[in-house]
């Protein structure tokens, strides 16, 4: 089925209000095996407001009772609503507060990122000084709620090949030359004949970026929007095209929707849990057009892809 614009956006809306999932944009492969069916979120932004824990739980829940159940959560970051630049109390209450709710509502594996505001540090120098010498600060204390191996891993499930990529790196959105090595050298250990998933918590390539950009500046002073993208793109790019096997990236960041398919990879920017933000200063829940939303995909043995974005039944 074809969604158009005005067709995409009613049932964006409808789906929204009843936890309806949009049909697939993408069509499922003839005679290709389902290796794995795995769901997406990001940017849960999860703190201590009922807003937020009561939707964060309600789509936890909503995943872990699917009856075609997937098999793997994969968390593209900004898991809780923001440690960065937050006293070590702020921060411990929402660190604690997801680490509650996954123990309380979730029982699939979840592979996670690190996103931008997951990162700790102090609301001031001063502060942040006194906290450097902390085991939890910077990214260590994502590392540790989230039971990461490190700020970027490897892992194999069901024939797939699964990257966690570290987009945090010297105050700009791009891997670093020691994580770009490490990963020039895992595409190469990876067999062929496996696909492999990339995600990132910023997008790789995505057309949202440009879209923000024509929305807040003037046309004339738009320039590469590294603040949404990874400011590596062109890198990056150049490497995967040199393995044909990598056939999936995924992210959030954004808060909104779109994928790109080029040269033999899709680009996939899910939903975010949170929308906007939870409404935070805001007068509604839904960015722009894009309501709360997570992704079910499904990979299959061939390397193809089918994907369908969920805007779940949000509470107020």
């Amino acid at each position: 089925m074809t969604l158009n614009r005005r067709n995409f956006v009613k049932k964006a809306a409808a789906a929204s209000m009843t936890g309806m999932a949009l049909p697939d944009l993408i069509s499922a492969p003839p005679q290709a095996k389902r290796s794995l069916r795995i769901a997406h979120i990001t940017d849960m932004h999860l703190d201590t407001r009922a807003i937020a824990g009561t939707n964060v739980k309600k789509v936890l829940t909503e995943i872990n009772a699917m009856k075609d159940k997937p098999n793997m959560i994969i968390n593209t970051g900004d898991s809780v609503f923001r440690s960065d630049g937050q006293r070590y109390e702020e921060a411990e209450a929402q660190w604690d507060l997801l680490a509650k709710t996954l123990k309380q509502t979730n029982r699939i594996p979840m592979r996670s990122c690190i996103g931008n505001h997951d990162v700790w540090y102090g609301p001031d120098p001063q502060t942040d000084e006194t906290y450097k010498a902390h085991k939890r600060y910077h990214k260590n204390w994502v590392l540790e709620v989230l039971d990461l191996p490190g700020r970027y891993y490897s892992t194999p499930m069901n024939g797939w090949h699964f990257i966690a990529l570290d987009s945090i790196n010297n105050n700009e959105y791009a891997v670093d030359d020691e994580q770009f090595a490490w990963l020039e050298k895992e595409l190469q250990r990876i067999p062929a004949t496996s696909p492999i998933c990339i995600f990132s918590h910023v997008s790789i390539l995505s057309v949202i970026p440009l879209m923000r950009a024509l929305k807040d500046d003037k046309v004339e002073d738009i320039h590469y929007p590294a603040s949404r993208q990874h400011r590596d793109a062109l890198q990056l790019k150049n490497l995967f095209y040199k393995h044909a096997n990598v056939k999936l990236c995924l992210s959030g960041h954004t808060h909104q929707i779109d994928h790109v398919d080029f040269l033999g990879v899709r680009y996939l920017c899910g939903g975010a849990v949170s929308g906007n933000w939870w409404g935070d200063h805001r007068d509604s829940v839904v960015f722009d057009e894009f309501p709360p939303a997570y992704t079910i995909i499904d990979l299959y043995e061939n390397g193809s892809i089918q994907h369908q974005h969920v805007f779940y039944a949000f509470s107020e």
